[in-house]
């Protein structure tokens, strides 16, 4: 169980002086098991053709000592297949102040919190929260997720009544948190060497009413790599990316669009180091179409799209120079979902992806043509179930 304990004992010493006057708490939590079956890849299930190694867990605690101060802290439990190995990490833990201006609010909080690209980055790991058993590989992709999702620093935020619905705004600054499972997506093992974080900062801003919801995010992520093995080279990737997102709900349906574009930029890793850095001007999008029926079920269909360089969308200039096939270059995912809110606290869900292309399957670094069709599919089940006291 990795980074638990410093962290556990950093919040207990936290709490302690506020113990005898506590005032509220919050507890809530779930556990969610999976199953995946996949044809002509092994993204996710290995070697195999299925995986039930899909099982998410969390337990969160949410307590006001004081007005204006909240602290606040999960641990979750994440198997993912072969692209994330069982492990126990604090999800997030931190220590809030805010205070209400106006109509409005203002605060800041420091320690681990979740980022807010995209409308679903920080809510991605709730089954409940988020919209499909695998979100749009396009804007949320899961082998570069410890990139992206966790982080160390400090984080600005404000909500403020404007017209018929809110403005919700977050300006954060820190460390990505990652782990292991980024060395294996990236490079193909984590003994060929580690990731660790270099820098994060982002900004995000939202707008919510009862019909629509808009929003804006810009994010520069580093990572730098520390090989241990020969034919590999020290260097780092950066992500500089855009992503702005639409939805709108009318009656029983709701549309959702958002759209990621800027660079990725690459500095050694698999060969030597060039006097300039690589830059991908990548792009990707998905466009999703729900609607809600009675009985609390769903009905969805998306057509997500990712290609790593807008300049090269066949992947032609890219198997020109790395000798590898050209579907590597991007990927079309049409993906068929339900989801089924048994009650309030049990959820059943499955989908079908119908995927052509493979940008974003691991390893990045060393795709494997021989496991890797371009043309490929996958289907996944999940039920879940959550509480709170």
């Amino acid at each position: 169980m990795k980074r638990v304990p410093s962290r556990f004992f950093s919040l207990v010493l936290l709490l302690a002086p506020f113990y005898s006057w506590s005032s509220e708490w919050q507890f809530n939590g779930f556990v969610g098991q999976g199953y995946i079956a996949a044809d002509d890849t092994q993204l996710v299930v290995g070697e195999g053709d299925t995986s039930f190694n899909i099982t998410e867990a969390a337990f969160a605690v949410s307590w006001k000592p004081i007005e204006h101060i909240r602290i606040a802290s999960a641990l979750s439990y994440r198997q993912w297949g072969s692209l994330a190995e069982g492990d126990v990490n604090f999800d997030y833990l931190f220590i809030e102040y805010s205070h209400q201006v106006a109509e409005g609010m203002l605060g800041i909080r420091g320690g681990l919190f979740k980022n807010e690209t995209g409308f679903y980055s920080s809510t991605r790991n709730v089954p409940f929260t988020r919209p499909s058993i695998m979100l749009p590989q396009s804007i949320y992709s899961d082998y570069f997720r410890d990139a992206q999702l966790h982080i160390e620093g400090v984080d600005l935020f404000g909500m403020h009544q404007i017209w018929d619905g809110a403005v919700d705004w977050h300006v954060s600054v820190g460390k990505v948190d990652v782990t292991e499972d980024l060395d294996r997506n990236v490079m193909g093992s984590a003994k060929l060497g580690s990731f660790d974080s270099e820098r994060y900062y982002s900004t995000d801003i939202e707008f919510q009413n009862d019909y629509l919801r808009l929003g804006l995010t810009y994010f520069d992520a580093e990572v730098s790599y520390l090989p241990s093995m020969e034919d590999y080279y020290p260097g780092d990737i950066r992500l500089k990316k855009w992503v702005f997102s639409g939805q709108f709900r009318y009656m029983n349906f709701e549309f959702t669009a958002e759209y990621m574009t800027g660079d990725r930029l690459i500095n050694g890793l698999a060969f030597p180091p060039m006097a300039d850095e690589l830059v991908d001007s990548g792009i990707g999008y998905y466009l999703d179409l729900r609607a809600y029926l009675p009985h609390e079920v769903e009905l969805f269909v998306r057509f997500d799209k990712h290609i790593d360089d807008k300049d090269d969308t066949d992947g032609k200039e890219y198997e020109a120079v790395t000798g590898l096939p050209a579907y590597f270059a991007y990927t079309d995912d049409w993906t068929f979902g339900a989801r089924w809110f048994l009650n309030n606290d049990w959820l059943l869900a499955a989908e079908y992806h119908w995927v052509e292309g493979a940008s974003w399957v691991t390893p990045i670094v060393a795709p494997d043509p021989s496991t890797q069709s371009q043309h490929w599919s996958m289907f996944a089940l999940q039920i879940s179930y959550r509480f709170q006291w």
